[in-house]
């Protein structure tokens, strides 16, 4: 709207200006009308034949010699008849080349204020005009004020057309256009000056005029032609190199759009990937450049061109098209597209959007905007295949990295060449210790038979039958044996190494330990249900055979005998039943029990099946129940007094003690026994593991297990501490549950130091 604005401000004052000039200025001699009519039609040539200085946005300035052109009819001719022949020929050859009605109304008012403020300065200079020197001066100065109203009509033009697009130019393109208007500037004043001189000596000498304009449109195109050229071949050369020094698209296309920006003088460059999922969009302008690509749903005029193109081809806004109509929504002018296409599909195209600078190459510059197109179809076609390539590195890469399994390679002089993470944990050797190195040695290899193993020398032994062990024992950086199931693959030499073994391990030592446990566990359960077996078999025959010799007292024993071993084959089958349902996870843990009924219950049934040992039970002050089950409570407890039992002297007493300790209930047991190693007191309860000293005794190395399992279960936990030679303490701790009044169970208070049992050594003691 101010643009409008200002041409019609422009318009009024150049007729206002136009009117004033004729009514006030004459001529003393004026011209004839050929040279007048000679003189418009090079007015008209020269604003015909002009050559773009810069451009931005639709909206520019041009070279050309109208000033210059003016002077001389300014100089001859009235008032009346230059203002009306400046306004005919600039309007006539603006119409002829198609230029907007608002541009054309701008330029025909624009020289008209300008030549009318030329002949004013100049009549008031110099009116007589008679050829002299005052008169050159005169015309010089006149010529001044033409270019300096042309300029400052001109670039509030620039100004308002730029602001209505809600931009401004660059730096560059506003120095660019100075530089250019005083060559220009320069061009005009030299060419009046002739002009005028040549009409003083014979006015049909202003013919001359025609050479000026049309060598200096000739000389103008060629030299831009010329400089735009080298800067097109110059913009592919920098262009290729960008893409050629990478295979990033985020680093090397932003570069790439920059370098063509610059060499075809392109106020935005664009290029538009396209996909099914919608578009990427990488852009830079004179004002930003992304350095991330943007992502969009859809880009219209993107997916028209591919559409209908398939070479480079130019388009203006408002054409009377699709691509026109596109273009002028985008707010721009004017566009080079370029397709980027490879095997007769489309990936995306390139734009080039309004072109600065000055004018030239257009027919050239298509072919080198396809030969940018085709690069940048090589980069993105070199991109997604190293793209292809780190995905499947990064892939095996992360394979090799994250699996369990230890992988290793050997180059053929020994020196290890990769060491994977899951090696690294297996051997407790990180990769930077070992790769580049031939110490594979300081693992000390070893086959299953004990021989050392020397993978340095693994090209001499692959060929050879079980030189390389498939079972493979090393040592780790702690001192531990570890067991690696080995397999071997031979990689063939290449062009740039030799041959290289792969070696792919398995730690199986928990397998090769697990396996140990089984054997000892069959043998230990073999033997277990044999030893209480013989007596009860022995009895039982005696019973068969001489039950009617045998007298009360004998035959009480014979069955207190059977009863107890029965009760030790129970309590093995208990303990390998409850072991198998730990490990499946068949757990219940619901429930409260009381604690001190079961332990007391516990102490009874011991101190009835063995009547020779002593037992000293101290229960709490308070009711104590627990959170969990009571048959759980009960194996755990069971499990813990059968323990000290076992390994309690016989004339030694066991003690069990119940205590409320904050929130949670413990129940110790302590025996006189041999007591346990500092080091082995974690040991004993994992499964099946039995001490070397404690294996006199019988037993299957699941009761210590079974009970810190099925604590931890109910949210405690068991521990041992320990002296060897002076007993164990051993500490089973179980959250408390509430505790309600119609809940309470007190066990059954018995006299002190009572003695039950036949001979009164087996003491329950209640304080």
């Amino acid at each position: 709207m101010l643009l409008k604005l200002y041409v019609g401000v422009v318009a009024a004052l150049a007729a206002a200006a136009a009117t004033a000039v004729a009514m006030s200025t004459h001529v003393p001699h004026p011209a004839h009308p050929g040279v007048l009519v000679m003189l418009g039609a090079m007015l008209g040539l020269t604003e015909f034949l002009q050559v773009r200085q810069y451009h931005y946005r639709g909206h520019g300035a041009s070279h050309n010699l109208i000033e210059g052109v003016l002077a001389p009819l300014v100089f001859v001719a009235g008032g009346p008849e230059a203002m009306l022949i400046a306004a005919v020929a600039l309007g006539v050859a603006d119409a002829t080349r198609g230029a907007a009605p608002l541009k054309t109304l701008f330029n025909v008012s624009q020289w008209t204020l300008a030549a009318a403020a030329a002949a004013g300065v100049l009549d008031v200079l110099s009116p007589a005009r008679n050829g002299g020197a005052v008169d050159i001066l005169a015309l010089a100065a006149a010529m001044l004020t033409m270019s300096l109203v042309n300029h400052v009509a001109l670039d509030i033009v620039l100004a308002l057309a730029m602001r209505e697009q809600g931009e401004r130019p660059s730096r560059s393109v506003a120095l660019n256009g100075v530089v250019s208007r005083l060559i220009a500037n320069g061009a005009s004043l030299i060419t009046g000056l002739t002009l005028v001189g040549a009409y003083l000596w014979s006015p049909w000498l202003i013919a001359v005029g025609f050479v000026f304009v049309i060598g200096l449109d000739a000389a103008g195109r060629a030299h831009a032609n010329v400089r735009a050229d080298s800067m097109r071949l110059e913009a592919l050369q920098s262009a290729t190199h960008s893409l050629a020094t990478s295979l990033d698209l985020h680093e090397g296309l932003p570069s790439f759009l920059q370098e063509v920006r610059r060499g075809f003088e392109a106020h935005d460059v664009e290029l538009v990937l396209l996909a099914e999922s919608g578009a990427t969009v990488y852009a830079v302008s004179d004002i930003a450049v992304l350095g991330e690509a943007l992502c969009v749903d859809r880009h219209p005029l993107a997916e028209l061109i591919a559409s209908r193109i398939v070479e480079p081809a130019r388009f203006v806004a408002g054409e009377d098209s699709d691509i026109g109509g596109l273009l002028a929504a985008t707010r721009h002018s004017s566009v080079i597209a370029a397709p980027l296409r490879t095997g007769g599909v489309t990936l995306g195209v390139l734009f080039l959007y309004d072109r600065m600078g000055i004018e030239g190459f257009e027919r050239g510059e298509l072919q080198i905007v396809d030969a940018l197109a085709r690069e940048v179809v090589g980069f993105l076609e070199r991109a997604t295949l190293l793209q292809a390539i780190d995905d499947e590195r990064r892939k095996l890469a992360d394979i090799i990295g994250n699996t369990s399994d230890g992988i290793f390679s050997i180059a053929a002089d020994g020196t290890i060449t990769s060491w994977n993470a899951g090696l690294a944990a297996m051997t407790g050797y990180a990769a930077e210790e070992i790769v580049g190195t031939r110490h594979f040695g300081m693992l000390r290899p070893r086959d299953s038979v004990g021989r050392d193993v020397l993978m340095e020398r693994w090209t001499d032994l692959l060929d050879t039958p079980g030189a390389v062990p498939t079972d493979l024992q090393i040592m780790s950086s702690s001192g531990e044996t570890v067991w690696l199931s080995c397999s071997y693959s031979r990689i063939p030499a290449g062009a740039s190494s030799g041959d290289v073994l792969v070696v792919v391990a398995r730690n199986v030592t928990q397998a090769r330990e697990l396996e140990r446990l089984k054997d000892d566990f069959v043998a230990v359960v073999s033997h277990e249900l044999r030893t209480p077996l013989v007596p009860i078999k022995g009895w039982a025959q005696t019973l068969l055979n001489r039950g009617d010799r045998l007298n009360d007292d004998q035959r009480r024993t014979a069955v207190q005998s059977i009863l107890s071993q029965a009760q030790k084959l129970e309590s093995l089958v208990l303990n390998i039943l409850e072991a198998s349902r730990i490990e499946a996870g068949r757990v219940d843990n619901e429930g409260v029990a009381d604690v001190v009924s079961i332990t007391a219950r516990l102490v009874e049934d011991t101190l009835s099946s063995r009547p020779d040992r002593q037992i000293r039970l101290r229960p709490p002050a308070v009711p104590c129940q627990v959170k969990g089950s009571a048959i759980w409570v009960e194996r755990s407890v069971s499990n813990l007094i059968a323990n000290a039992i076992k390994y309690s002297p016989d004339e030694e007493p066991v003690d069990v003690v119940i205590a409320a300790d904050g929130d949670d209930v413990t129940v110790s047991v302590t025996d006189r026994g041999p007591g346990i190693a500092t080091e082995a007191q974690e040991r004993i309860f994992d499964r099946f593991e039995r001490l070397e000293e404690t294996r006199k005794q019988t037993g299957t190395g699941l009761g210590l297990y079974i009970t810190r399992r099925l604590a931890r279960t109910m949210g405690g936990d068991v521990t041992v501490s320990s002296v060897p030679g002076a007993g164990s303490t051993f500490l089973l701790r179980l959250p408390m549950a509430p505790v309600s009044a119609s809940s309470v169970v007190v066990p059954e208070q018995r006299p002190t130091d009572k003695a039950v049992g036949q001979n009164g050594d087996n003491v329950v003691r209640l304080h």
